[in-house]
């Protein structure tokens, strides 16, 4: 399968950070980080503590602010007294505003070690330790949080975040949308219209990585509801439509958000769209936009022909083991450049466009002697290999896979077994 939440922690890398300064001392000591009277954007990969849901930038985007000027000690205030727990989650968000995050996470400490029960000091430090690329130790700081209060909705937000844009696993998605669950009664009681719009993204986002199309696309629209013209959402909305093989609607969507802004996502489905019309030259335009606004998450593919291409997989089935090559005697096999729309839709929710290969049962109405299909798509083999030696292995992995469902196995059993 192609790995769109490889390509989807790159590309939208680039999630909100709102730091909250003029903390009162009553909403600091306790769980509300909400009467904070300033929220700073920030185009950052984690969600940051919050008082207000700042709106979501990603790598096309507009310059990040200047930093700001090198600030003090977090342990140096006015008049040299011993800073309050305020002070200190002051300090932590200028620094983070500023991009300093060993600064802002040694504030943060400080502010824990003030007061060990302060929501908004473990939450800026676990931002903070996200930002410096500390994963687990942030997940650990959200945990301590989220163990004084289970259910604020800012720290399940930047949780939520954690898990779907830097971990992305299957177990780490589906927490992600036990986080967002959590957090939307509070919201919803809040009416905070932005933090409501984050938590239903991430929730469209999980839910799409997870292969649940149908379901993503609900949460995306809901997100557009609290915001209509958010750019992650009707980027999300498009891909979910796409995931639906409602590729017009799709194109629709995604076309329309291309001709606003510069957007590397929206010219990459577009060319999906485009190459699975048979117009080559459009998907080729798009690929190439996709590629020059956002290089590092499209990074050229196998250029294979087709020819190559099938040496390539005549001589992958030769390397199989035995018993395998006995079982793909059992079914016809083909090579096809992409997936039919009517295999793709004849599972519910339907199967995604970018599937790699399709083991095709004969129907059951039919009689004894029709033969199973193993199916390869080149181009999408080729779209998830960026060298011939990438490509072998997937081709490779996809024709044990397929294998593996003849010979009954479900895709629990086979993703047991690292196929």
């Amino acid at each position: 399968m192609f790995d769109k939440s490889a390509m989807r922690r790159k590309l939208f890398g680039h999630a909100l950070i709102a730091a909250a300064g003029l903390i009162s001392a009553a909403s600091a000591c306790r769980k509300e980080p909400a009467q904070a009277a300033v929220a700073v954007q920030k185009a950052s990969p984690v969600g940051g503590p919050s008082a207000s849901v700042a709106k979501p930038l990603d790598s096309t985007s507009e310059a990040r602010p200047e930093p700001h000027p090198p600030a003090a000690p977090c342990l140096s205030v006015a008049g040299g007294r011993e800073p309050a727990l305020p002070d200190l989650l002051n300090q932590a968000a200028r620094d983070f505003e500023g991009g300093r995050y060993d600064d802002a996470l040694e504030c943060a400490r400080e502010a824990t070690r003030t007061d060990g029960t302060s929501v908004a000091a473990h939450h800026f430090r676990g931002a903070a330790l996200a930002e410096l690329g500390h994963i687990e130790e942030a997940r650990t700081a959200y945990a301590r949080a989220m163990a004084i209060d289970p259910d604020d909705p800012e720290v399940l937000r930047s949780a939520a975040d954690l898990h779907v844009r830097r971990l992305g696993s299957r177990d780490d998605l589906e927490l992600s949308l036990q986080y967002v669950k959590r957090a939307l009664p509070r919201a919803q009681k809040g009416r905070d219209r932005g933090l409501l719009k984050e938590l239903h993204l991430l929730e469209a986002m999980a839910l799409d990585d997870l292969g649940r199309p149908g379901e993503a696309l609900a949460a995306a629209s809901k997100a557009l509801e609290h915001e209509p013209k958010d750019r992650e959402a009707r980027r999300e909305k498009g891909v979910a439509l796409f995931e639906l093989c409602r590729f017009d609607q799709a194109k629709t969507e995604l076309a329309r958000l291309a001709t606003e802004t510069a957007d590397a996502w929206a010219e990459h489905y577009l060319g999906l769209i485009a190459e699975r019309a048979q117009d080559d030259v459009a998907a080729a335009a798009h690929f190439a936009r996709a590629r020059k606004l956002d290089p590092d998450a499209f990074k050229p593919t196998s250029q294979t022909t087709r020819g190559v291409f099938q040496k390539i997989v005549q001589e992958e089935v030769e390397k199989l083991p035995p018993s395998i090559k006995a079982g793909l005697a059992k079914a016809d096999f083909e090579v096809t450049e992409l997936p039919e729309v009517s295999d793709l839709v004849a599972t519910d929710p339907p199967l995604s466009p970018g599937i790699l290969g399709l083991f095709r049962p004969p129907p059951e109405t039919t009689s004894a002697n029709v033969r199973p299909t193993i199916l390869l798509y080149r181009r999408n083999l080729s779209r998830a290999a960026h060298n011939d030696e990438e490509l072998r292995r997937e081709v490779h992995d996809t024709l044990m896979h397929e294998v593996g469902h003849l010979n009954g196995e479900d895709d629990e059993q086979l993703r047991d077994r690292g196929l």
